[in-house]
């Protein structure tokens, strides 16, 4: 026996060594770490098996949410889906996950994007941006607690929860409070998209190319059916809920990630949490823009904007120095 108790792998046991995954077959080429990847694309389709999701609901201002919906992208409703999910069985490992979901549309397709996406785990965080979401590492906690212990699999008897994202040495967010609920119908507003099945979920892949000469926006779109069966299985009875009342709310912009400066709350509706099912296809492209560099441009991204926007920092000094 191996070190912590590792056996062996499959291939082991054989002597025989995988085929790296570029000599498997065509669709492993969009996977880069040619020895070693982070993920194989075979995984595809994406399952999940009890996953928990918790969402708090608000309205925002029209004005900042489409400050964070890209072209061509249509803003269709300002109630925002704030959530986080716990993910245990999962064809990527477990892992946690916190994102944002805006209602929009684009030539008669309805969906939600997410312009803001944080993961704690590295190989659904590189799958997912393979696909188009826009996955950033970052810590996670998700946890109910006061109630009667839950296997995931029962209907959840917890009374209290608590969550909280950071990144980079930052809060980002976090929020604790009491459930007092089991329906939907405890909430005044819900997201225009909750429980209809014309409403996919849309994603901006921004591809740019080594030399930095060409870049591609890709739209990628979700539907919400695959093989006609809903992607997403909603367990009905796990349903939790609270108020805005019921809810203590923190929320900031960091020098590393714009998210609570951008998209702050208008007034808190409050949280939904549920277990569910899920299956994540493969995307479709609807729309695609290119932009192409000459030699005076490139010079430029590389010298004379250097300094000028957001996303060049000015690091603390270490601690100690």
């Amino acid at each position: 026996m191996g070190l912590m108790g590792v056996k062996d792998s499959p291939w082991m046991a054989t002597g025989e060594v995988p085929a790296q995954p570029l000599e498997r077959d065509e669709k492993s080429r969009i996977i880069y770490g040619v020895v070693d990847p982070l993920w194989d694309i075979d995984t595809l389709p994406l399952t999940y098996t009890n996953s928990r999701w918790f969402a708090f609901i608000y309205e925002a201002d029209e004005k900042d949410l489409k400050k964070v919906l890209p072209e061509p992208l249509k803003l269709e409703d300002n109630v925002v889906e704030f959530w986080y999910v716990d993910h245990n069985n999962t064809r990527l490992g477990p892992y946690l996950e916190m994102g944002v979901t805006v209602a929009a549309s684009y030539q008669g397709y309805k969906g939600g994007y997410y312009p803001y996406m944080y993961l704690s785990q590295d190989a659904a965080t590189d799958a997912g941006r393979v696909l188009g979401f826009p996955k950033k590492m970052a810590f996670i906690r998700c946890l109910e607690h006061g109630g009667k212990w839950d296997d995931g699999y029962e209907k959840p008897g917890n009374d209290f929860f608590s969550f909280m994202l950071a990144r980079n040495g930052y809060v980002i967010h976090t929020a604790t409070g009491k459930y007092s609920g089991n329906s939907f119908q405890d909430l005044p507003r819900l997201p225009i998209f909750y429980g209809k099945t014309d409403w996919g979920r849309f994603n901006m892949k921004v591809v740019t190319s080594g030399d930095l000469r060409e870049t591609e926006w890709q739209l990628t779109y979700l539907p919400s059916e695959w093989e006609g069966k809903h992607r997403f299985q909603l367990k009905m009875d796990s349903i939790r809920t609270a108020k805005a009342e019921d809810i203590n709310w923190f929320c900031q912009g960091t020098p590393f990630d714009n998210l609570g400066a951008m998209v702050p709350v208008k007034k808190l509706i409050g949280l939904v949490s549920f277990s569910f099912d899920l299956i994540i296809p493969p995307a479709q492209v609807l729309w695609t823009k290119k932009y192409e560099r000459n030699d005076a441009e490139i010079a430029q991204c590389l010298h004379e904007t250097m300094y000028k926007y957001g996303m060049r920092h000015r690091f603390p000094k270490p601690y100690g120095v």
